[in-house]
């Protein structure tokens, strides 16, 4: 994959996306839940609105061609993009104490002597860095990347308020329900009524408005060109608007390199979700040493120290060309951090990191799940 020939794409849904899960679907199971679109969504729409623009036929060398995303962006509600959005990180927290909701930190910990833990042998535990009292409070989903990139430098000005006010917080699911009408008495048919749960694309309300002030969009890119136009994205062919837009992907930082190489441990934060062999862990890591190098690289060595990684979402789909579901996996949520020790250092290693795939799979890697942004790790893991 040449990161350089791909071409960043701004996709505007028109109306709410259904994304499901692929769990099957029945009276007693419900209607699945609103979801942000997985890569595989993105790669479909995507390879599809290339090969129709190319002429090209629909067969399983579109598979091939790499996409990376999506990423969230906010737009004006002309559609020109102000903000790239990331996905909350998973060592980040909310707390509220009845006054005021902070950020808290959960940053990895040597144990001391005489303490233990069931996590895997020479990982530590995540312990919160203060101590707050109160409960947890619900808060943006998505950051701003320059919020999360400051996050990740322990920059002690980042206030909760900042992050929900340059953040994400999509509103509450859209439900439509669906409804067989009987041609003859004009009536609704007994038993034949269903729902979907559509992810609305702009801002939760904080206060009464009529309209909401900004929208959301999609990121991503592909090795193709596609001409300005509409696509169908996610369940009921619901459409949205694509157009191409240069110079909004986010670029690698001038000193990220030299900062990594200098601090000898980095963490690494998937903006969208991994699929990984051996679940939570990446599968290119050495099960016993926990070390490993990671996709695309050649020398830079890592071994792992701790990891912050929330529940695992399910993921399937529909095969098309062999008419049937495809088998159910179980994904990394975007978020999740893992941190890492530098055993051996490599300078164009390091920056081959920067919004990488690290998922096991390649075929996983062309279709965009793992995307990491790598940043040093700027206090002393031990």
């Amino acid at each position: 994959m040449n990161r350089d020939t791909q071409q960043t794409y701004l996709i505007e849904p028109t109306a709410p996306l259904i994304i499901r899960t692929g769990r099957p679907f029945d009276e007693l199971s419900g209607t699945d839940p609103a979801r942000f679109p997985p890569p595989s969504t993105l790669a479909g729409a995507l390879r599809t609105a290339h090969a129709r623009c190319m002429g090209k036929a629909l067969n399983p060398e579109l598979a091939k061609l790499a996409v990376a995303g999506p990423l969230a962006v906010m737009t004006d509600l002309d559609g020109n993009p102000h903000r790239v959005l990331v996905p909350q990180p998973s060592d980040a927290h909310y707390y509220h104490d009845g006054h005021q909701r902070q950020l808290v930190r959960a940053a990895p910990r040597a144990l001391a002597s005489g303490e233990g833990c069931d996590l895997p042998e020479g990982l530590w535990p995540l312990q919160l860095e203060q101590q707050f009292p109160g409960k947890v409070s619900p808060g943006p989903d998505w950051w701003a990347i320059e919020d999360l990139l400051a996050w990740r430098r322990n920059d002690r000005s980042l206030s909760f308020g900042q992050v929900e006010q340059n953040g994400w917080m999509p509103p509450p699911d859209d439900i439509r329900t669906h409804v067989a009408i009987n041609r003859q008495t004009q009536a609704s048919e007994a038993g034949k009524i269903f729902q979907t749960a559509g992810l609305s694309m702009w801002q939760s309300p904080h206060s009464p408005q009529c309209l909401p002030q900004f929208a959301v969009g999609l990121l991503g890119r592909i090795e193709g060109n596609i001409e300005p136009g509409v696509l169908n994205l996610g369940g009921e062919r619901r459409l949205a608007k694509v157009k191409p837009w240069q110079n909004i992907w986010p670029g690698i930082p001038s000193a990220l390199v030299s900062d990594i190489q200098q601090a000898g441990a980095l963490t690494l934060t998937l903006l969208t979700p991994a699929l990984f062999s051996a679940g939570w862990i990446p599968g290119w890591l050495d099960r016993d040493s926990l070390q490993g190098i990671p996709p695309g690289c050649s020398r830079l060595r890592l071994k792992l120290r701790a990891a912050a990684v929330k529940r695992w979402h399910p993921h399937s789909g529909w095969d098309l060309a062999a008419n049937r579901p495809r088998a159910s996996r179980k994904m990394v949520p975007a978020g999740a951090t893992y941190w890492f020790d530098i055993q051996d250092d490599h300078a164009d290693d390091i920056e081959r990191l920067w919004l990488n795939h690290l998922s096991d799979e390649n075929q996983d890697r062309l279709d965009g799940f793992g995307l990491a942004l790598p940043f040093p790790y700027v206090r002393a893991m031990s």
